[in-house]
């Protein structure tokens, strides 16, 4: 995957329900992070994600939830290091 100093372009994203991962594809690397593990309060609505996608030209993965509203996640958590989930 790219350095912290590059910016990351994301090429898709996929949520694997058996695992909880949501991984990306950058330059043709998989990258997955548990999708439980991101804190609430970093989604713009309560309501159930329905939906993943890739959104500004690869540097945001887009929850769309079944609300309609959306919470943009930054392609960069998923460099290693980057995501530390809270306990």
């Amino acid at each position: 995957m790219v350095s912290r100093t590059e910016a990351v372009r994301l090429s898709r994203v996929w949520f694997d329900r058996q695992s909880g991962l949501l991984h990306v594809e950058a330059e043709g690397v998989d990258s997955a992070l548990c999708f439980a593990q991101i804190p609430n309060e970093d989604f713009e609505s309560g309501s159930p994600v329905e939906s993943f996608a890739v959104g500004m030209k690869g540097s945001v993965v887009i929850c769309r939830h079944q609300d309609g509203k959306e919470t943009w996640l930054p392609a960069d958590l998923w460099l290693p290091g980057a995501f530390t989930p809270r306990h």
